[in-house]
């Protein structure tokens, strides 16, 4: 790479990768809160960590990874991937789109799949401890050599902050009602953010 691709990929960490991930923490301290289960086995793994534990054995949670990757699934911040151009006819599905074409995967469509997510509408965790999905199958963070640099600090981050908070705190949704989603930009959002009121220190 050059300086100039190095440096616009650092400035694409720093400024966008902020927004996206608070956005994705909204969503999954809503989803969390909304499902006194997911709760409560999130609550278990965290208590069963210990006083000493690191950033990286936080990291490496599996009920914690699953909750984070099933909230990316409901909600990617990111529909769609940018467009890609065939540069030869290729073959998809059974459908040959000639060279020249523009294809715009759809990660949001792809994760409503029912034959691949059951209950695609239902917030479950397990379904990632339960099965190992492809890179067709799963992408929050888009794919091949276009997939989002900061994909791997974007999840640490949302491990770190989650348990911390979790850890150390009781919250509450303060509107019992639906948050719904929002088109903002070219990123999905919820709809005035996700009110919290904290009841307690753990």
């Amino acid at each position: 790479m050059s300086d100039t691709e190095v440096r616009d990929e650092l400035l694409t960490i720093l400024f966008a990768g902020h927004e996206t991930t608070a956005t994705t923490l909204a969503w999954a301290f809503y989803q969390i809160h909304r499902q006194l289960d997911v709760y409560e086995k999130l609550l278990k793994e965290l208590d069963n960590l210990g006083k000493n534990s690191s950033a990286m054995d936080i990291a490496q949670l599996p009920y914690l990874t699953a909750v984070c990757q099933e909230t990316l699934r409901m909600y990617p911040v990111l529909p769609v991937i940018f467009p890609r151009i065939a540069k030869v006819p290729v073959n998809i599905a059974g459908y040959l789109f000639d060279a020249g074409t523009i294809l715009m995967p759809t990660i949001y469509l792809v994760h409503y799949r029912e034959d691949l997510y059951p209950n695609a509408e239902q917030f479950k965790p397990e379904r990632f401890l339960e099965r190992q999905y492809s890179a067709s199958e799963y992408f929050p963070f888009g794919g091949g050599s276009r997939r989002c640099l900061g994909y791997a600090l974007a999840l640490l981050e949302m491990k770190l902050v989650l348990a911390t908070i979790l850890s150390k705190y009781r919250l509450v949704l303060a509107e019992d009602k639906p948050v719904k989603l929002q088109r903002r930009g070219f990123t999905l959002a919820p709809t005035g953010g996700v009110r919290m009121v904290m009841t307690e220190e753990r």
